[in-house]
């Protein structure tokens, strides 16, 4: 599904940006449990988790063109020519900060908050046979919450929460379309003009 591309692209810049390959998308009360099963019990902190709030379609945006259509992606060397076909979408996402300390967890959503203003383009791939990537943004919602209270205790220790959203809509549904190549026949006939 064209969702999981996003994902993808955004789990390996975040992986990039905090120079972990322990950075996954899935529902924040799972975090750090899902963290502590990978590493032993050996959860370190600070801690980031990223989950996929939900996504919808932008129906105000929708072409008829692309949507029944497609643009050209490529032709598949079997006469084929192939088309992507689309629908464009937004998909809502939340990112929790975790620290042992207040001033860990602000200094943290500070640099994110410079780090998705200075580069918000990504790049998603697609496959389904069309093989090719389309940049899309993210974009931050404007609150930050504190969830500093909702935090479970972990061994009787204080921790701190930061969450923030963020979103982005020039993302898209694609699908592959397969058309045959057209071939041109023409016949030419020859008349004498009369006298």
């Amino acid at each position: 599904m064209s969702i999981k591309s996003y994902d993808d692209a955004i789990i390996n810049q975040f992986r990039k940006v905090f120079n972990s390959n322990t950075v996954y998308i899935l529902p924040v009360e799972n975090a750090i449990r899902f963290s502590a099963q990978l590493k032993r019990d050996d959860v370190t902190f600070p801690m980031i988790s990223t989950t996929r709030l939900g996504y919808s379609i932008v129906s105000n945006n929708v072409n008829h063109n692309a949507k029944m259509i497609g643009s050209f992606a490529k032709r598949d060397g079997k006469n084929n020519n192939l088309f992507a076909q689309s629908i464009p979408i937004r998909i809502e996402y939340q990112l929790d900060v975790f620290s042992v300390d207040r001033q860990t967890c602000d200094d943290i959503v500070r640099e994110l908050i410079f780090y998705f203003y200075q580069h918000p383009t990504l790049q998603a791939h697609f496959e389904y046979g069309l093989d090719f990537d389309h940049n899309f943004n993210l974009f931050l919602n404007d609150d930050i919450t504190d969830n500093s209270d909702t935090v479970e205790h972990i061994n009787n220790g204080v921790m701190f929460r930061n969450t923030l959203t963020f979103y982005t809509d020039d993302s898209r549904l694609f699908r592959r379309k397969n058309q045959k190549q057209g071939e041109i026949i023409c016949g030419v006939e020859s008349f004498e003009k009369e006298d």
